[in-house]
């Protein structure tokens, strides 16, 4: 919003204009003292260019912090800085007249000697520290005569607070200890302060890492308030700051204080341009409220900046409220509100809403059971506008949600390139335009999952902790908060330590609640507590709004409740989970769900194993272990391996011999890989139930040596491990 802010219309207050100060004479002395030299070092120029340009862009400084700045170690201008000091003592002899002719001996440094018709000027006219200069020759040559004397007055003043009454020489700028009178008394300018805040405002939209840290940000505010109390775009620069740390009162504040030094006088401003600044105020609230997920309040002002917005027929703020209508609502018309939105802003040309638009249509056609190749003919439609734009935010944004609905649809191996594609777009020459926000945020999280997954928990804790340094505050602090909680939780349920699990699953509900009762069911389940887990999956089926792979995981959870409690033997109680079970799989084959659709087959071939039906449970098998395999991390891989071998056991029970005994090598072979997984992921109770297996069929096979193996094996696990739960009656 923060473009619209600068465009609401001409009535707006500007910051004041220029004026010239004793710093700003300070530093073109500077600059003339340096043109002067014919002589200089390659080390002089890069310093003094350096110098120059950060003088240009700061607050004005009291003299002793100039000096003291110009003669640090880290430039090499201390010739320099002595020159400056005769300067100022001549300066200050001389009187106005050293004012007055100051500004001729200037306009003399961009002229070419008269004897060499070729030669250059000292100052180049049209350089950044020329069009300096001639800015304040120009200044100068207004001021009357009253004025130049009140700026020697000025300068008076300033160099006496440096040098003293009695103008003694002592360790001037030298002092690394001033004493309290020498504070410096930082004054923004006009044009310094635009810079200022245009550059942070900036930074805190596209790449926050730049930005200043939210104290010091907040006490430049107060500075450049300090200095100008009515300057609007502080405010608003203060109320960006403070959602970046999520503090609701002084965003508020920060909020109100800016539009209300935006408003028009009565006597000056057409009654349009008044409304203009009102309707974008309550935009701008609906925004803020929707930020701290107010959405009653945030539909209050939204309703308010439409209303406006109608009167006036701003068609252009109108659609900015459209595109919050639809993100803040959530009915049946959600859909036909994105479509208009996209139409009309479109139409409008306003394609910074069109292609966000375009990514909230793939996003909820995604939902609502369109086909793939759909849904991402949209998002192609985005990335177009976005790259004829270059509109980085937005190139980051469909990267990301690219990677979310190949998550959703099962593929993760697109997911984690998708994510990775972000990556590099932000890495090498181009990250000096990346953005680096929520979405880029996300991608890193992204990869870490994948690490998670292969069971590489070393390399998700780096990556985990450079999102830390990158990502400091919300709300895309929330991400990877989320994430590390989320993996904290995987190895700690791996390692079968339930009170710790429960404990993580507890404080997720202050990220994300709803992931909170599905990770307390999961512990629950693990525990053996099947009516506190059907208790959490009563909760979780009265959230209004589940989306279709959360309606799977309630089911396929309910399942798993219902092949741990039953009693062993009573082989038709499997009809309730498997009831269950092909209800899930109609959804999420209705959805394009495609590795949850593995799951549950997987799922039903382990009850159908249970219930005598080996041949039929071996072809659910052969038709998803491919998915997952594809698809799926150590651990689910390990599970199909388990299953895959389970299903050659009992489907070769009547077979020959010798055919018996190749297919149980077989399946010791396929074992041997769902060990290494479980292995590899730390999930010793599946490693030990793999051992069991295996032990067993090397006992069939009469092979001794290595069933003996495989009991020591399981002996040494179970005193370091001891086993908590049984996993073998489950997939």
């Amino acid at each position: 919003m923060y473009k619209d802010l600068l465009n609401i219309g001409t009535n707006v207050k500007k910051c004041p204009k220029e004026t010239l100060t004793p710093y700003k004479i300070a530093v073109v002395i500077l600059i003339k003292e340096y043109c002067s030299e014919t002589t200089k070092a390659i080390v002089e120029r890069r310093d003094f260019c350096i110098l120059a340009l950060k003088l240009i862009q700061s607050p004005d400084l009291d003299l002793r912090s100039l000096l003291k700045l110009i003669r640090s170690e880290e430039y090499i201008l201390q010739r320099l800085a002595s020159q400056l000091e005769n300067k100022f003592e001549l300066l200050y002899e001389m009187g106005v007249k050293g004012l007055l002719d100051l500004s001729d001996s200037l306009m003399h440094l961009m002229d070419p000697a008269l004897d060499l018709c070729h030669s250059h000027p000292a100052l180049n006219k049209n350089s950044v520290l020329g069009l300096y200069t001639r800015r304040i020759v120009i200044s100068l040559e207004k001021l009357s005569f009253y004025q130049v004397v009140a700026l020697y007055e000025s300068f008076k003043s300033y160099y006496h607070d440096t040098w003293g009454p009695d103008n003694s020489r002592v360790s001037i700028g030298l002092d690394n200890n001033d004493s309290g009178e020498h504070k410096n008394k930082v004054v923004w300018g006009g044009r310094q302060a635009e810079l200022l805040v245009a550059q942070q405002a900036l930074a805190l939209q596209t790449d926050e890492q730049r930005a200043l840290p939210p104290a010091e940000l907040q006490g430049l505010v107060k500075e450049l308030l300090n200095c100008s109390p009515y300057y609007a775009e502080a405010h608003y620069l203060s109320y960006l700051n403070c959602l970046r740390v999520n503090e609701y009162c002084g965003a508020v504040d920060s909020l109100y204080h800016c539009f209300d030094r935006l408003a028009p006088f009565e006597n000056r401003t057409p009654t349009e341009d008044r409304n203009r600044t009102f309707r974008y105020a309550a935009l701008n609230l609906a925004a803020l409220h929707a930020q701290f997920g107010h959405k009653k309040v945030a539909l209050a002002a939204l309703n308010e900046a439409i209303m406006l917005a109608q009167e006036a027929g701003d068609n252009v703020c109108l659609q900015h409220a459209h595109s919050w209508m639809y993100h803040l609502i959530d009915d049946q018309n959600r859909g036909q509100l994105i479509e208009r939105s996209v139409g009309k802003a479109s139409m409008l040309g306003i394609t910074h809403t069109t292609s966000l638009g375009l990514i909230a249509s793939a996003h909820y056609n995604a939902l609502e059971s369109k086909s793939p190749p759909e849904v991402f003919e949209t998002l192609v439609k985005s990335d177009v506008l976005n790259c004829q734009h270059s509109m980085a935010d937005l190139m980051s944004m469909s990267y990301v949600e690219k990677a979310a609905l190949w998550t959703y649809y099962g593929k993760t191996k697109m997911s984690s390139l998708c994510s990775q594609l972000l990556l590099l777009h932000n890495a090498g020459d181009k990250k000096h335009h990346m953005f680096n926000g929520s979405s880029t945020c996300q991608a890193v999280v992204n990869v870490a999952n994948t690490f998670v997954e292969l069971g590489e928990y070393t390399l998700a804790e780096v990556v985990l902790s450079h999102a830390k340094d990158r990502f400091p505050n919300e709300p895309s602090s929330k991400i990877w908060m989320l994430s590390e909680q989320l993996h904290q939780f995987t190895r700690i349920m791996r390692h079968e330590k339930w009170s710790e699990a429960e404990a993580i699953a507890v404080r997720l509900s202050s990220i994300d609640p709803l992931e909170s009762k599905f990770r307390r069911a999961e512990v629950s389940l693990a525990k053996g507590d099947y009516p506190g887990v059907m208790e959490l999956i009563g909760d979780i089926q009265e959230n209004k709004g589940l989306d279709p792979l959360d309606q799977v995981r309630v089911m396929i959870l309910s399942s798993q409740v219902m092949c741990s409690s039953r009693l062993p033997g009573l082989g038709t109680t499997g009809a309730n989970p498997l009831f269950l079970l092909n209800t899930a799989l109609e959804i999420a084959d209705r959805k394009y769900l495609s590795y949850q659709q593995a799951i549950i087959k997987m799922h039903l071939a382990n009850i159908q194993l249970t219930m005598d039906m080996p041949s039929r449970a071996m072809n659910l098998v052969d038709d998803a272990i491919i998915p997952i395999l594809s698809h799926g991390g150590c651990f689910d891989r390990g599970r199909a391996f388990v299953l895959y071998a389970k299903c050659l056991v009992a489907s070769s029970v009547s077979d020959a011999a010798d055919v018996r005994n190749k297919t149980l090598h077989s399946a010791i072979n396929v074992l041997c890989k769902a060990k290494d997984h479980f292995n590899k992921i730390e999930a010793f109770s599946r490693v030990k139930s793999t051992l069991y297996l295996m032990g067993m069929l090397y006992n069939e096979l009469d092979l001794k040596a290595e069933r003996n193996r495989c009991a020591f094996e399981y002996r040494q696990l179970d005193v370091q491990f001891p086993t908590k739960a049984d996993t073998i009656a489950i997939f």
